[in-house]
């Protein structure tokens, strides 16, 4: 069904979460890079040695400070302050040091012996307070897997990064915005490390109950309001819309001939966007559900690009199992990305559709509460359940049970003239296919449920049919999960009936570093494999945003489409 023109919900970002993050004053006085806090490696270097640096015990209120009172003819008695324990003088330093970290780099300059303290203590028990003070502790992160050395953490450096990332995103006027394309490595880098740095939510993870009005209660965390914010900050839209290619892409390639053009060029427009988009700032943009303005002509185009993405055939094929994947088995971001911005940017425009809104309710939860939807159980305490029977399929995935989702498709001659111009050119005619104000068709909400399978059982559903094989690396870490269910419209709730298809599908893990849950189902319909759907959860294991990926024609027959799907758990 083809929708109609949307109306759109006026975008609000989110408040600021300042107020709980209040260490970032709009001072004239603060540094400009991540460099400028107050002193320099350089310069720390010429400071009297911290005693933590030769001695492993705490520092006392009685241990001097090496200094050179020849050099320093007025020197005077230490203050009282310097008198106290160390312990007190922490407690002090931290108590305002985590709401004004300017002013406590300030405070360093004023005497050697702080400086020394605050700059060159070698455990930075310090600084690392002042952090856990305002972020989640990147120690109890559900995201490390492989080489993650949480003891060799730079506390003060994380804090110099934030501090540096909060201030340009959330102070810089406009007229310095392209200044900031210089640090856009640091930004990206600091924002996922943010977001690797989320807890798990396995431990609150909630049974829905009859009487609980909230659909879930995971353990609260400090940075997902913080990334909410800043990933929602105009400068940061900017940096998307304005730098998500590379400097060595080409201008962008229009998405529609020229009228009485001869011919259509021989180039993708996917390919060239595939090649150059930067794909920290693409994984940093699925954190979020997007949000567009059909009368912004930039937000149009980009909207186009990113149809042009997922309807284009030519960014899939066996090298990565026509998914959103790379051919090492990593997630292509850069195309969940576009599936996430085309897919809930639908649900968007359905759910202003009274007469098929009602049905799609159960997506306001997954896009919405900002970045919390993509925090999942994580891999930090992955174990068996001991009392799961060693013959039993173990669901460390949590697959059992009912999701919900859908797809979009564009009309099959548009899809053609998009993937196949040398068809067009021989009926005579060009296309005018304007990918910036299309709406394509979005199919019923559906309803998978589905159980473990054991292909092994003789007793299986799927034990007579072929296996789902994959052509590219997969992480052995946790076992494959083998499921099968049904396929149902979203009717069929209030109106029972026969299932539409039969499913059966695997999820593994990714070979990304954490690793990325990938979904693989094939849908079968009269007895015959009909579709496929490659996808990744957004969040990983447990995340409420669902998993997003391209469904492909089962046979991966010449001139059959291809197109984004989205199903979350109800």
């Amino acid at each position: 069904m083809s929708l109609a023109a949307p109306i759109f919900m006026p975008y609000t970002p989110p408040q600021s979460p300042q107020p709980a993050y209040r260490w970032l004053k709009r001072s004239t006085l603060a540094p400009h890079s991540p460099e400028d806090s107050g002193e320099s490696d350089a310069e720390a270097d010429t400071l009297p040695h911290h005693p933590r640096a030769h001695t492993k015990p705490p520092m006392t209120h009685d241990v001097d400070m090496e200094t050179d009172e020849e050099s320093e003819p007025g020197c005077q008695e230490r203050s009282a302050f310097l008198r106290l324990p160390i312990e007190i003088i922490d407690k002090v330093l931290t108590s305002f040091g985590d709401h004004d970290n300017i002013s406590l780099a300030r405070f360093a300059m004023t005497c050697q012996e702080l400086r020394a303290h605050i700059h060159l203590d070698p455990d930075q028990s310090l600084w690392r307070d002042i952090f856990l003070q305002n972020y989640d502790d990147p120690r109890k992160a559900a995201a490390p897997w492989e080489n993650a050395h949480t003891e060799d953490i730079d506390w003060r450096q994380k804090v110099k990064d934030r501090e540096f990332v909060f201030r340009v995103l959330d102070l810089w006027q406009e007229e310095k915005w392209d200044e900031a394309i210089r640090h856009l490595d640091l930004i990206c880098d600091t924002l996922l490390d943010m977001y690797l740095d989320l807890p798990s939510t396995a431990e609150d993870e909630c049974q829905h109950h009859q009487d609980s009005p909230r659909p879930y209660r995971p353990r609260a965390s400090k940075n997902t309001p913080i990334l909410t914010y800043l990933c929602s900050s105009p400068l940061f839209i900017h940096l998307y819309r304005n730098h998500r290619l590379c400097p060595q892409s080409p201008g962008h390639p229009r998405l529609r001939p020229l009228a009485g053009a001869r011919q259509i060029p021989q180039w993708s427009v996917r390919r060239q966007i595939r090649t150059h988009t930067n794909p920290k700032l693409a994984r940093l943009h699925t954190l979020l559900p997007p949000h567009f303005d059909e009368n912004d002509e930039a937000d149009r185009e980009w909207r186009g690009f990113m149809r042009e993405l997922v309807y284009s055939i030519k960014g899939f094929s066996e090298a990565n199992d026509h998914g959103p994947f790379h051919a090492d088995g990593t997630v292509d971001w850069v195309i969940c990305d576009a599936v996430g911005s085309v897919m809930m940017s639908n649900a968007d425009e359905v759910m202003d559709n009274p007469e098929i809104s009602e049905h799609w309710r159960d997506s306001i939860v997954p896009r919405s509460y900002g970045v919390e939807p993509t925090r999942g159980w994580g891999f930090s305490h992955v174990e068996r359940p001991l009392e799961l029977p060693s013959t039993q399929v173990w669901d460390w995935a949590g697959v059992e049970g009912t999701w919900e989702g859908s797809y979009a498709f564009i009309d099959y001659t548009d899809w053609i003239s998009l993937n196949e111009p040398q068809l067009i050119l021989q009926r005579g005619r060009v296309a005018q296919l304007d990918l910036t104000r299309y709406h394509e068709a979005v199919g019923d909400l559906m309803r998978l449920r589905l159980v473990l399978d054991d292909p092994t059982d003789p007793n299986s559903p799927t034990h007579h049919l072929p296996h789902i094989v994959s052509n590219l690396p997969v992480s052995n870490a946790l076992p494959p999960i083998r499921f099968v269910g049904a396929s149902l419209s979203s009717n069929d709730v209030e109106h029972p009936s026969p299932p539409l298809g039969f499913v059966r599908g695997t999820v593994q893990l990714t070979t990304d570093n954490p690793p990325q849950v990938r979904w693989t189902l094939v849908i079968r319909y009269g007895g015959a494999d009909r579709w496929t759907l490659e996808a990744v959860q957004m969040g990983g294991r447990g995340s409420k945003r669902g998993f997003f990926g391209i469904w492909t024609d089962a046979a991966k027959e010449a001139h059959t489409p291809n197109g984004p799907l989205w199903y979350w758990k109800s």
